[in-house]
């Protein structure tokens, strides 16, 4: 199995045919399926099945096709690191950010890598909380911002801040729009929460657990814009983190309470694999990415503690 091989191979999975392919690679038909044929020989697998329909991968050639990606992405990157240099580092560089987040910082961040890294391409991955613990622990992204990184194995992690989690609500214009309240009245309100297999929601009722308590978890929605105009219609609440609301806040529409007694907050770190070496294009990266996940915390926009509490229970 050679680089060539690979190449020619991920070519066909993404154009879902050997005529594209062979149109993309510039080789001729036959030429390419002898080399699919070569490395389907070699693996002892079969990779991908012809129909009708054009091409389709089989498990073993998906599992391929994702470690090719990887493969060939390492190899782009190495060669634009070493040929670059310290002073004019470029590749590609693929960060993950948590969705809530990213509305804040996404923007800020490409602007600086594009000014000050030109030759560097930025690929930013955004999700879910756990989906950016997820993508961080598949080897596919080289830096990302993720909440308790401490439950992700393989990763090297710079802790940042403590977050803290908020009552989020419909303001009625009458109760203070910004607020503390105690753990121990999360029952009173119906939420909506992520699944069940989500962190964020597992944790919360463990904490309930402990503390001899049942929320009141009126829907379960995974997406966040239903969940969003279920609180806007007044129908329910949501323990979220201040960056998601930040830019709906001057609206006026919304109450935000923190949660205390205990405390609920949650670790965010930088984080990046262990077993990859750090090119100049990925340590520049990291640098901007610090920086400004740090001003939007200064700034108010991501509301957490700098130092850590004794008084802490962290959720996922």
């Amino acid at each position: 199995m050679n680089f060539r091989q690979l190449s020619y191979f991920l070519a066909v999975v993404e154009e879902k045919g050997f005529s594209a392919a062979s149109r993309r690679l510039n080789i001729a038909q036959p030429a390419l399926s002898g080399h699919i044929a070569a490395l389907e020989q070699e693996l002892g697998v079969k990779l991908l099945e012809r129909s009708n329909k054009g091409v389709r991968t089989t498990s073993a050639g998906r599992r391929l096709a994702e470690h090719a990606r990887n493969i060939l992405r390492q190899i782009d990157t190495a060669k634009s690191d070493v040929s670059g240099g310290s002073s004019d580092p470029g590749g590609e560089v693929a960060i993950a950010l948590p969705f809530t987040a990213a509305r804040v910082i996404a923007g800020p961040i490409a602007r600086r890598v594009e000014e000050r890294y030109p030759r560097v391409s930025l690929k930013i991955f955004e999700g879910f909380s756990y989906e950016s613990g997820n993508i961080m622990a598949s080897g596919k992204v080289d830096l990302g911002v993720v909440p308790n990184a401490a439950e992700i194995e393989n990763l090297d992690a710079e802790l940042l801040f403590y977050e803290n989690l908020y009552l989020i609500g419909r303001w009625d214009g009458k109760q203070p729009r910004e607020s503390d309240i105690s753990f121990a009245d999360l029952p009173k309100y119906p939420l909506a929460m992520g699944p069940k297999g989500w962190s964020l929601r597992r944790t919360l009722e463990h904490a309930a657990l402990d503390a001899g308590i049942q929320l009141n978890i009126q829907y379960e929605t995974p997406g966040a814009g239903t969940m969003s105009s279920m609180i806007n219609e007044g129908l329910c609440y949501s323990v979220i983190n201040w960056v998601s609301i930040q830019h709906d806040w001057d609206r006026r529409e919304l109450m935000a309470w923190r949660i205390v007694n205990p405390n609920l907050q949650r670790t965010i770190a930088l984080v990046w694999p262990k077993d990859r070496p750090m090119t100049e294009a990925v340590e520049g990266v990291r640098s901007i990415v610090r920086d400004v996940v740090m001003e939007s915390v200064h700034k108010g926009e991501w509301r957490a503690e700098m130092l850590p509490d004794t008084n802490i229970k962290e959720v996922g």
